[in-house]
Parts: structure tokens; sequence; C-alpha cells
């Protein structure tokens, strides 16, 4: 997950006024288009619009981008197919002409389209939560709180011999009681080696240690009032695949006649061998035992390689696949990357950084990059250049990715979805994703 990248990261928060609402129209900004004129096109505030779009009044748009627009009538841009139209709003060219009563593929400039959107679904929500300050946990989670199901206190680790270190949370599961969003603590093998496969093989492969290891977490939820915990162990070795079912299994064994859940966070897969490198990962047995799997469905492409898409739409379907094929989908979470990545291009090499969804969109208005979207993986990206002088090359999230990645949660039947982390979202995630879906 490249975690640690992103904890410090300090981003801005945009909330929509109240009834702003039925906002699922995606319109892609073209030659000539500005906030003034969207706004006059379709009959809303100007000041509404920048703001739904995570947009500091009077920016200048930028062409390729992505725009949520209130409502679900579309208006006919320019130049575009009703193939163009229907991809953006993850809907089949039949569909889109069925519910408008078209009898022609042909379409003209300024034509209303009226763009169908299936019935809310009921899901599962939850995400990552870094603890501030006790104001801003309050501020946080009374704010998104619509939005989600639960929160995953993030972070709390262990030592070699099973003592769980505890994370400064400053109330944070207190807070998110009173706000009716049941806590979960996050378990990780973070250790200052960074995620760490020789802990976790230490814990789980000892009889006796993995008992008190075990014993140390139920406690933790007991003392904390933590309605359950996401195991969240990283790169953990081959030879430990046994291990780490056994562990799941008797931790779901001593956690759940108390009524406690357990979930964990796993790598994408598309086999159970498939990549070798996360075969420790039985899906169909940790399946069995756990309430809920993460899937995290995202870095195909990180910083420490070569740039790209994060989270590419046929490897998302690919481990989904595979998932719903060994696991009840009612237990599976699609993981949405809410982050972006930025490579800095020198030659043939190239370093990357991550930062906030809403940070890439003040970048590519801020230097007015083209936003590109590679229509195979589903995914926007832009290059720029720094006040240095080095080419950037960007890729992140927006409407168009995020909405055929919240069609796949219906289309396969998840149980729901979660993101890393709280915080690093722009304002359309928030509204598209209460537009799509009903937060249980």
């Amino acid at each position: 997950m490249l975690k640690k990248l992103l904890i410090f990261f300090i981003i801005p928060f945009f909330f929509l006024p109240a009834h702003l609402a039925h906002a699922q129209v995606i319109h892609e900004v073209k030659y000539g288009d500005s906030l003034t004129k969207i706004s006059r096109q379709y009959q809303m505030n100007k000041d509404e619009l920048a703001k739904l779009n995570g947009l500091a009044k009077n920016t200048q748009l930028v062409l390729g981008q992505a725009m949520l627009i209130p409502g679900s009538t579309y208006l006919v841009q320019p130049g575009e197919s009703i193939w163009e139209i229907a991809n953006r709003h993850a809907l089949s060219e039949e569909t889109l002409m069925q519910h408008n009563n078209l009898k022609s593929r042909v379409i003209r400039p300024g034509q209303k389209l009226n763009i169908p959107r299936p019935p809310r679904m009921n899901i599962f929500t939850g995400t990552y939560f870094v603890p501030k300050d006790k104001n801003t946990n309050k501020w946080m989670l009374k704010n998104y709180k619509s939005t989600l199901t639960s929160i995953f206190v993030f972070e709390y680790t262990s030592d070699l011999q099973g003592n769980i270190i505890e994370t400064p949370e400053n109330e944070a599961h207190k807070i998110a009681w009173k706000e009716n969003l049941p806590p979960h603590a996050t378990l990780t093998n973070l250790s200052e080696k960074g995620f760490d496969p020789d802990l976790t093989h230490k814990l789980i492969s000892t009889p006796w240690l993995r008992q008190k290891f075990i014993n140390n977490i139920y406690s933790l939820l007991d003392s904390h009032d933590y309605k359950g915990v996401v195991i969240d162990f990283e790169q953990v070795k081959s030879q430990d695949r046994e291990n780490l079912n056994q562990f799941i299994k008797e931790l779901a064994e001593r956690l759940h006649p108390a009524g406690m859940e357990l979930m964990m966070a796993v790598p994408p897969k598309e086999g159970d061998r498939v990549p070798s490198h996360s075969v420790a990962y039985d899906y169909q047995t940790l399946g069995k035992y756990l309430d809920r799997l993460f899937l995290m469905t995202y870095d195909w492409h990180w910083p420490g390689g070569p740039s790209g898409p994060i989270a590419p739409i046929d490897r998302v379907k690919a481990t989904l696949d595979y998932a719903v094929s060994v696991v009840d989908r009612k237990k599976l979470m699609l993981g949405i990357p809410q982050y972006a990545y930025d490579w800095t291009i020198k030659g043939e090499k190239r370093s990357g950084k991550a930062y906030s969804t809403q940070h890439a969109i003040d970048l590519y208005t801020g230097y007015q990059s083209v936003v590109h979207y590679d229509e195979r993986a589903a995914a926007p990206w832009f290059r720029y250049v720094d006040n240095k002088g080095n080419l950037h090359e960007v890729w992140f999230e927006d409407p168009r990715s995020l909405l055929v990645k919240f069609r796949l949660v219906r289309q396969y039947g998840l149980a729901g979805m979660g993101c890393w982390h709280l915080g690093l979202t722009m304002p359309q995630t928030e509204e598209m994703l209460l537009e799509e879906f009903k937060v249980r």
C-alpha cells in the first residue's frame, strides 16, 4: 500500500452544499470551456460547480479534465459520439440509446441526453483512518460519516514477543462510536524495516507465541471497545502460507464468540499462485474464517517502478474474477486508490512520490496540463514540467475511472468497498458514492 508515503501529507477538504444532488453526469472539458460557460450550459451556480469539482473560484479549466455535473441531463458537445458518452458514464451504447429512444447513433451538439443510473445498492464501506489530534478527529469523522460504515484506525503493530504497540489515536475510537461508525483496529506487520515478513513469521509460526499474540489482540479490542480488527500483514513469505491460515483460523475462533469482527487486507491475485510472490495469501481458506476480505486492487504501478496506471481496470477485473470463484462475494471489499502517484522522468530513470487526488487536481490546473484518459486502463494521467525543468508524469483517479470501479461493486455483487485513506479523496468521490450506493 505504500502507506508511509501518504500519512503525513496535508490535504485540503471541500464539502458540498446539501442541496447538490444527483451528480452523475460527467462533462469532459473541450476547447473554449470555462466554469462560466459550463455553469450556464447546465444552468447552475458557477461557484457551486467549482466546489463540487474541488476547484477554487475562477480556476482556468484544462483540456480533458472530467467535471461532475448535478442532474441526469447531459448536453452533447461538438465532435462527441454515442460511444464516447456511454463509455464515460460506464454504460453500453445500447443502454444509452434505448434509454433515450434513439434510432440512430447520429447525435448533434447541444442535444440533451438523459444518463440512466441503476437503483442505489446497499453496501458496506470502510476506510483506513490515520488519527490526528482530537479536534481534527472529531471534525473528519463528523463530516465524512454519511459515506462510511466503519473506520479502520491505523495503525497498531507488535514487537517480537507478540506485545501490541499502542498508537496515539486520541480517542478516535470513542468519537467513531458517537458518530455511529463502529471502529476497527488496524494491525500491521510494520517495523523499522518497513513491512516485515520476518516479524510475521516469528509471530505466527510458533504455536505458543501465536496464542499469546492472539490473546493480546483480543485484549486490545476488548479494552478499547473496538468492533473488530483488520489484519494488514504485507509481503508475507510463501512458506508461511499454512501458518497464516492457522493464525486467521485461531484468531477467528477467539474473536467471533465475543461478537468481534475479523477482516484482512490482501494483495491482488489472479489465481491461487498468481502472482508467485503472493502465494502466502490463500483466498479460499482465509475467506472461510474472515468476515470480510479487503482486496488491495491497486499499486500495479508504484513509485519504485515505471510510471503507469495505479489500478488498471483489466487487472482489477481479473482479480475479482478469481476472488469470487473461491470466496463468498458478500465477504469481498473492493479496494479503491484515493491517491495519485507522481513520477519524475529523467531519461530512462523514473522515481515517484505519492499525494492526495485533490493535489493532483491542483497541479494539473496550476500547470495547465492537458489531462489524458487511457481508455484501456480506465485511468487519467497528465504531465507537467516543474520549476527546475524536470518532466513529471502523474496517474490518479477522476469521476470517469471511479464510476467504472463503482459499477464493478454492483456487477460482481460485492459486500462493498474501501480506500486508503480518509481525507485523500476529492469532493466528487463523496458525491458519486452517495448517488450510486446506500451506505449501511
